[in-house]
């Protein structure tokens, strides 16, 4: 016979059941760095790098190219005789002058504009002034070019002891130089001041039949 165990007077407690923190959306979002975030962070601080190498590129080459100061230039382009007085039967008692009409021409490669003091082109046989002109102090414009025309006297009188000139005057042909020195300064957008001094010579040759130059070289 089947024997029927008693129950027991309580049963045991369940467990107990778990329990879950249910964390809202910012709360996630404060714990975990959105990438979003991250990504923007990122293109700014490679934004603001390449702005800083775009400067500093347009500041090198505005500096290279604008503020950069180089050397005016002064150049002899023509001369030629406007009359003579001069015969092949040269006396130390005749007078032999001759005048001539020349250009020269300041250019100024800078984008400032240069200003120059007063200054002298002289011309010369051998050795010896015959005749000079006073250069003015003026200016020339930023990546400008001034021409300049003169007129000078040239006197031979007292070089006529000299064997040389003498022969020279009856070949009809001098062989002369011209001599100039310009000190000035090249200012540019009021931030660059550049004192510069600049030089010119040249040789030529001065034909007494045809009243003109030959082999003008500078």
């Amino acid at each position: 016979m089947q024997q029927i165990m008693p129950l027991p007077q309580s049963l045991p407690s369940p467990a107990p059941a778990c329990t879950y923190a249910y964390t809202t959306t910012e709360e996630l979002i404060a714990m975990f760095p959105s990438r979003i975030e991250e990504k923007q962070s990122s293109k700014c601080l490679v934004y603001t790098l390449t702005g800083f190498v775009t400067l500093f590129a347009v500041w090198f080459v505005f500096a290279s190219i604008v503020l950069r100061v180089g050397d005016p230039e002064i150049q002899l382009r023509s001369a030629r005789l406007m009359h003579n007085t001069h015969n092949h039967n040269v006396s130390l008692s005749s007078p032999f002058n001759v005048t001539m009409i020349a250009s020269v021409t300041l250019t100024n490669p800078n984008f400032g504009r240069f200003y120059y003091g007063n200054s002298t082109v002289s011309v010369l046989y051998g050795a010896s002034s015959v005749g000079a002109w006073e250069l003015e102090g003026a200016r020339v414009g930023a990546r400008d070019t001034k021409e300049i025309n003169f007129m000078v006297l040239m006197r031979f009188n007292k070089l006529l002891v000299k064997g040389n000139l003498t022969n020279d005057i009856r070949s009809g042909m001098l062989k002369l130089r011209s001599y100039a020195k310009l000190s000035g300064t090249v200012h540019v957008l009021k931030m660059v001041k550049k004192r510069k001094t600049i030089e010119m010579a040249c040789i030529m040759n001065l034909n007494l039949t045809s009243h003109s130059i030959h082999h003008l070289q500078c």
